[in-house]
């Protein structure tokens, strides 16, 4: 501000120059050249410098004024002296339905993981230069701005999220027990099943703070999540390391739980002496676990099942598991899928880890 008001006062004294250098020039025997150089330029330059520095004082002034009362706006939005600060948008962590309150001149950097907004006036994303509309979610490395007055609530919707705050805030709820994972929220079908089973401990994340929902589930994970399911009993563990799989080397992290599945009965081979312990698991592969571990290991009554005639893919199940698809669909632990008023079973379709916890948890609640 200051370089910008510096010619100003070099206009000033320019101006006031001009002025002297007129009257010597037009024979005025009053102004002598010496008390131009001595007296009048020193004296015209001084007054000019005086006079932009009385311009930034004030300009100062007003600038602070407004800039406290924008923070007193802001902290009456958030509650203050009870509500928080942030001077940076630095990265912070979150948990599901944490609730960030931010007024007038507040800011976000929505980083990872999912967050709603819901607001009484406007938010803008600076990143893409639009309005947010009230109850929309944020988008993945954008800023936000909250407008004038405008009281914002930015909610967490993923177990996990990682988002900037900068400005007066403040903070309520949260569920510090959710499943910690960005990839998950509260409006996928799925959001209830992935957090069952991670509190049961059945199977948790792909890394840190992903669960993979759309990654396919193996053989060798579903028999692991069934041996924790079975309360991970480590004697049977020991009991069964006498079984030999040609496809399962010892050293394999799956190894012990492959073959407790095979000594309990709960899983089977592929018949030739091998399990494919890496292959992607079917629809039908798991039912046929599941039913397997009622019966052979919680011994458990499996008989009876549900008419699969209405599903228009039924000539799709292989004949080693209508029974048991007929049982998991009676039991509720499998529902089909409905396209175009068209009802499939989808048995040969690889399952997913979403599927796998939603299937899990059917089978938890119902059977187990």
């Amino acid at each position: 501000m200051k370089k910008l008001l510096r010619p100003l006062a070099l206009a000033l004294a320019f101006a006031m120059l001009a002025v002297g250098a007129y009257a010597a020039v037009s024979g005025d025997g009053l102004v002598s050249l010496s008390y131009l150089t001595d007296t009048f330029f020193p004296q015209a330059v001084q007054a000019g410098t005086e006079a932009a520095d009385d311009a930034l004082v004030e300009t100062y002034d007003q600038a602070k004024e407004q800039l406290d009362r924008v923070h007193d706006q802001v902290g009456e939005n958030v509650g203050e002296p009870a509500g928080l600060y942030s001077a940076t948008l630095q990265r912070r962590e979150w948990y599901d339905g944490q609730q960030v309150c931010l007024g007038t001149g507040g800011g976000v950097l929505m980083l990872e993981g999912y967050a709603a907004v819901t607001h009484n006036g406007a938010v803008v994303d600076v990143t893409a230069g639009t309005e947010v509309a009230s109850g929309s979610l944020l988008s993945a490395n954008h800023r936000y701005l909250v407008g004038e007055d405008t009281t914002a609530y930015f909610t967490i919707q993923s177990g996990y999220a990682a988002m900037g705050v900068q400005g007066g805030y403040a903070v309520t709820g949260g569920n510090a027990n959710a499943a910690p994972f960005l990839d998950v929220k509260k409006s996928d079908w799925y959001y209830a099943p992935v957090n069952y089973v991670y509190e049961k401990n059945l199977f948790s994340g792909m890394g840190e703070h992903l669960f993979g929902p759309g990654e396919p589930m193996t053989r060798a994970m579903l028999v692991t999540v069934l041996y924790q399911m079975a309360g991970a009993p480590a004697q049977e563990l020991s009991a069964a390391s006498g079984v030999t799989l040609y496809d399962v080397p010892e050293s394999a992290w799956y190894a012990p739980y492959v073959k407790w599945g095979v000594a309990q009965g709960v899983a089977a081979g592929t018949g030739d002496g091998g399990f494919a312990p890496e292959s992607p698991v079917t629809r039908e592969q798991v039912v046929v676990m599941l039913r397997s571990f009622a019966a052979n290991y919680l011994g458990q009554s499996v008989s009876g099942g549900a008419d699969l005639s209405v599903y228009q893919d039924l000539n799709k199940v292989s004949d080693w598991a209508l029974e048991a698809m007929a049982w998991a669909v009676s039991q509720g632990v499998v529902s089909g899928s409905l396209t175009n008023e068209v009802l499939t079973l989808n048995p040969q379709y690889s399952a997913n880890r979403a599927e796998v916890a939603a299937m899990l948890r059917s089978f938890d609640e119902k059977i187990s």
